[in-house]
């Protein structure tokens, strides 16, 4: 008897372990999907707040006749409307141009929220011809963007568009920091969105894999027309 009920204990342990190890194996399954859908809630979060930072900007431009200039995210404190990272858009108040044509979108500026659903600032770049304000002229029914939206690295043709005045980016859940090594030429076209130039890459989600190692994106971007800004400062009554 006494050997019987050393067998019967042993083999209760054994069925705790595998109810365990079962029970492992469903959390983990639903773990998985609750992550994927966590990851879309932020990433459709990200799209609204850039689109509504878009129709901000516009606001701005309807009130002012000019976009704002970027809020710079680095160098020295040098006054209100020149200081990095502050939210505010640094300018210079003789000359009435921009400290820098890409840096924070300038979210206290704007009234806006400073971060996007995985706590990144944005970048924002806006064409220096659309920002300059007194005693410089303004932009006309004739001034075009000169900012470029590509399908790639590469910006080859054709392209999302030629002309925008103004682009926002979010660095998407990665943060900008590309997981593939090696870096570069890993991820080239979420470089391109955080290379301080005049040309950007929007193109669905992708992730890397053996036949394209180098294909990681995760970036939200957004961008504004010259056509469609101008056509809201028309109807504003502030052009031409």
């Amino acid at each position: 008897m006494r050997y019987q009920s050393h067998y019967l204990k042993g083999f209760t342990l054994i069925e705790m372990a595998v109810v365990l190890v079962i029970l492992a194996l469903l959390l983990g399954g639903l773990l998985l999907p609750l992550s994927a859908q966590l990851d879309q809630k932020n990433y459709t979060d990200t799209k609204r707040q850039l689109e509504s930072s878009m129709e901000a900007l516009m606001g701005y431009a309807i009130a002012h006749k000019h976009l704002p200039c970027p809020d710079k995210n680095a160098g020295a404190n040098n006054g209100p409307n020149d200081n990095p990272n502050d939210g505010i858009e640094d300018f210079d108040v003789v000359a009435g141009t921009c400290i820098t044509q890409e840096g924070n979108l300038p979210w206290a500026t704007l009234s806006l929220k400073d971060t996007d659903s995985w706590n990144q600032r944005l970048i924002y770049r806006a064409s220096a011809a659309f920002t300059v304000r007194a005693p410089i002229t303004t932009f006309g029914l004739a001034t075009n963007g000169v900012l470029r939206v590509c399908n790639e690295a590469a910006c080859n043709a054709p392209r999302l568009t030629d002309t925008a005045v103004a682009v926002i980016v979010s660095r998407g859940k990665n943060r900008g920091i590309c997981t593939t090594l090696p870096s570069p030429p890993a991820c080239a076209d979420e470089r391109e969105n955080d290379d301080a130039d005049n040309d950007f890459v929007s193109h669905e989600l992708r992730a890397s894999s053996v036949a394209s190692p180098n294909a990681e994106y995760d970036d939200v971007v957004v961008w504004l027309s010259s056509n469609i800004l101008v056509n809201r400062m028309v109807s504003a009554g502030q052009l031409p």
